[in-house]
């Protein structure tokens, strides 16, 4: 992260998380999400932004169980290019964090919910912000999509 560089923040599983600016391509409240049928626990739905096709990962089961509910909307965090086909949806508010001088972060050391998602992890007034690291957010998501997909029902095994 370059000095001076603004991280985009969001609250989930009471921990406090960001992406550098350079890594969004926008942020959107969204009413509603559309579900997509037999999908993984993560993938909160589909939503349409400016023309284009969104799937939005659910971040709070993306770091936990996926077990609970859908989020009915949220503030959607969508990725820059070449992502921008994905979002994180977030149920909390989405804020700007200034990004703090030069050799202020550390190696995530201690357990933490995205724990093999970081980059760093910052201290930033009275709070310690946890920076994700785009591709291995990305993998993540690519890895849970893959084994997550449930086969139509009645489909058989392929010989």
């Amino acid at each position: 992260m370059g000095m001076g560089e603004p991280i985009i923040t969001f609250t989930s599983r009471s921990e406090w998380y960001g992406l550098p600016a350079r890594d969004i391509l926008e942020v959107a409240r969204f009413a509603s999400v559309r579900p997509v049928p037999r999908a993984p626990g993560i993938v909160a739905g589909l939503v349409e932004v400016h023309g284009r096709i969104v799937t939005l990962i659910d971040f709070d089961r993306l770091l936990a169980s996926p077990s609970g509910s859908p989020l009915p909307g949220g503030f959607g965090v969508v990725l820059a290019p070449p992502y921008d086909h994905l979002g994180v949806l977030v149920s909390s508010e989405v804020d700007v964090a200034p990004a703090p001088e030069e050799g202020g972060g550390e190696a995530p050391e201690e357990a933490v919910a995205g724990e093999g998602l970081l980059r760093a992890r910052l201290p930033i007034g009275e709070r310690l912000l946890n920076v994700l690291a785009l591709s291995a957010l990305v993998d993540r998501v690519e890895q849970a999509i893959r084994e997550g997909f449930l086969p139509a029902p009645g489909a058989g095994e392929e010989a």
